[in-house]
C-alpha cells in the first residue's frame, strides 16, 4: 500500500485482545498499517490466550478497577493524545465512549457488528439502539448491517495475512507426518470455530456418522476449544469415529493444520466475514459452510458449498460430492485462493480502512 498522506491517528476502544475474530482484524490492521495511520489501543481486561505475543502491538492502555474509570481514562486520553477518530469495537466499548468522543470533539466509529445474526433478546435490540444512535457504524458484512436495520454505515471485510496461503501443496504429506501420529492417506476435512453452541459441531458429526456409513474415507480435524468439548466428544465415541476425529484444541498453528488438510467444513449460526473461512481459502482450500449471515458474501459456487443451517441432509450431500470428486477439490482450492489474493489480503483491507477513515475525517470538518 502506498503511504497515505494524510497522518491519522486512532484510539481503538476493545474489551481485550484474546483470539478472536475482531481481536484478529485490529491486531493485523496494526501489524500491517502504513507509518501514516497511528494506532493506540484501550483494553479493559488481560488474557493469557491472546494476540500479544504473535503481533507486535505497542501503544496498549489497560483500563482497570471501577467502570467509571474506563470512562475517565478514554476521556483523558481523547483529551491529551490528539486523536483524529476513536474507533470502538463492542458495544460496551462505545457506551464507554460515546460521551467522551461528543465533549472532545472527536468521531467515533463504531464497529459493534460483527456477525449477521438477527436475534430478538434485549442486548440485540440495545445494540441496535446504540447503532442507530451512531453516526459513523461499521460492520464486516452487509448482512451485518441488514440485520440491525441499518441504511448506512460501511463495510470492511477481514484481511487474510500472508501466512495462510499455502505456496507448496506438495509438503502436504509432510506437514500431516508432523502433525499427527501416522501418516494421513485418505482426505482430511477441517472447521476452525470454538466449540461453543452457536458453532453447529453437532450437525457436521451427523453428516460425517452417514459418510462413514456409506464407506468413504476421510480424517477430521477440529481445532478450537469451549464448553462443548466433553459432549462434541461424546458424539464422537457414540458414532463411533473416534479413529477418524481429532480435537486439537487451541493452537497457534493453525495456518499449518489448514495446509494439511484438502477440505474445509464450517457451519455456524450467524458470520459477518468469517476470517476462518478466509483463512482456509488462503491455504487453497474449497469451503462447505452454512449460509448464514454474510458468509453467501465471501463464499462464491466457483470454490465453495452452501447449506441450510443445520441442515444435516444437505451437509452430507456437499461432503459426498466433494470427496467423491477430489480433482474438483484442487480446482476448487486454486481459485479460492486466487480470491482471497485479489479481493481479501490484508492490503486490500488497509486500503479501503484508510478510505473510511479519511471520509469521516472529511465529513466531520
Amino acid at each position: 500500500m502506498n503511504s497515505p498522506e494524510t497522518r491519522i491517528k486512532i484510539l481503538h476502544v476493545i474489551s481485550d485482545l484474546r483470539r478472536g475474530g475482531r481481536e484478529r482484524q485490529l491486531s493485523i490492521l496494526i501489524t500491517n498499517s502504513p507509518d501514516n495511520l497511528e494506532h493506540h489501543v484501550i483494553t479493559f481486561h488481560s488474557t493469557k490466550f491472546n494476540y500479544l505475543d504473535e503481533y507486535n502491538i505497542k501503544n496498549i492502555y489497560l483500563v482497570n478497577g471501577k467502570k467509571i474509570n474506563r470512562l475517565k481514562e478514554i476521556y483523558r486520553l481523547l483529551k491529551t493524545g490528539d486523536f483524529d477518530i476513536i474507533h470502538t469495537w463492542g458495544n460496551s466499548e462505545t457506551i464507554y465512549s460515546y460521551l467522551p468522543g461528543l465533549l472532545t470533539g472527536t468521531p467515533l466509529l463504531n464497529g459493534s457488528i460483527r456477525h449477521g445474526i438477527v436475534s430478538r433478546k434485549f442486548s440485540q435490540y440495545f445494540r441496535m439502539f446504540i447503532l442507530h444512535l451512531s453516526k459513523n457504524v461499521l460492520a464486516n458484512s452487509r448482512a451485518g448491517l441488514k440485520a440491525n436495520k441499518l441504511k448506512h454505515g460501511f463495510v470492511l471485510y477481514n484481511g487474510i495475512e500472508e501466512k495462510f496461503y499455502n505456496t507448496n501443496p506438495d509438503s502436504k504429506t509432510a506437514i500431516r507426518a508432523k502433525l499427527f501420529s501416522s501418516n494421513i492417506k485418505v482426505p482430511v476435512l477441517i472447521s476452525v470455530a470454538n466449540l461453543v453452541p452457536y458453532k453447529d459441531y453437532f450437525s457436521i458429526l451427523s453428516a460425517l456418522k452417514l459418510i462413514n456409513e456409506d464407506k468413504l474415507d476421510f480424517f477430521y480435524v477440529i481445532l478450537g476449544s469451549g464448553p462443548l468439548k466433553e459432549l462434541i466428544q461424546e458424539k464422537i465415541n457414540e458414532y463411533k469415529l473416534d479413529e477418524k476425529i481429532k480435537l486439537v484444541g487451541n493452537t497457534t498453528n493453525v495456518n499449518e493444520y489448514l495446509n494439511s488438510a484438502d477440505i474445509f467444513i464450517h457451519s455456524s449460526k450467524g458470520e459477518g466475514c468469517s476470517n476462518a473461512i478466509l483463512e482456509a481459502m488462503a491455504a487453497g482450500l474449497p469451503v462447505i459452510a452454512s449460509d448464514t449471515g454474510g458468509t453467501s458474501e465471501i463464499v462464491k459456487p466457483q470454490y465453495g458449498l452452501l447449506f441450510g443451517y443445520k441442515n444435516v441432509n444437505q451437509l452430507y450431500e456437499k461432503i459426498k460430492f466433494l470427496l467423491s470428486n477430489m480433482d474438483k477439490v484442487k480446482q476448487m482450492g486454486n481459485l479460492a485462493q486466487d480470491e482471497v489474493k485479489n479481493n481479501f489480503s490484508t492490503q486490500v483491507m488497509i486500503n479501503n480502512y484508510y478510505r473510511i477513515l479519511t471520509k469521516i475525517l472529511n465529513g466531520a470538518k
